[in-house]
């Protein structure tokens, strides 16, 4: 029944199931927790798509952490527009402070390796990325992306926080664009 889903006349078709979706986040928390037993860190979430996966993450670590919030704007519908534009700025002091981003998607990494730089030049201690889906054949940067649930191919995605012209964050599994 909700293996489709039209939004605005696109269609798209279920690409991973909600199940799988909980069973990586898992995963990837015993990594994490692994990485950052006995530390205190400073995670930082990107707004709105990252919401849902980080509370779902969360949920599984146990190291002493504190939680921000930043948002950034790059998309229009389907395809970036290739402007950068802060909507929700970070208020942390980064210096000498372990940060852990959270993000829901990383393709091109132009908005990543944008916040990152601008980090950078506060000199905090370390910088990891945690993604829920990485499109490896669409990063264009080479920063790592330390930690991440999905690799997936350069098609568009929603679901599971992920929108199209704030649209669709609520299903609960991740949906591709059908051409």
């Amino acid at each position: 029944m909700d293996s489709r889903v039209l939004v605005d006349d696109l269609s798209f078709v279920k690409m991973i199931d909600s199940k799988e979706i909980e069973s990586k986040i898992a995963e990837m928390a015993v990594e994490i927790n692994s990485v950052y037993f006995g530390e205190k860190i400073e995670i930082i979430i990107v707004l709105k798509g990252a919401f849902i996966f980080a509370a779902d993450l969360i949920r599984h670590l146990n190291f002493e952490h504190n939680i921000h919030f930043i948002q950034f704007s790059s998309y229009q519908g389907t395809s970036s527009s290739g402007i950068i534009t802060e909507k929700f700025p970070l208020e942390l002091d980064v210096r000498d402070k372990k940060i852990l981003i959270i993000e829901d998607i990383v393709d091109t990494g132009n908005t990543l390796n944008y916040f990152i730089d601008k980090l950078n030049t506060d000199n905090p201690r370390s910088v990891d990325i945690a993604a829920l889906l990485f499109k490896t054949e669409a990063y264009t940067h080479t920063f790592p992306v330390r930690f991440s649930a999905f690799e997936i191919e350069n098609k568009f995605v929603i679901g599971y926080g992920l929108d199209i012209d704030e649209k669709a964050r609520n299903l609960k599994h991740i949906y591709q664009l059908e051409k």
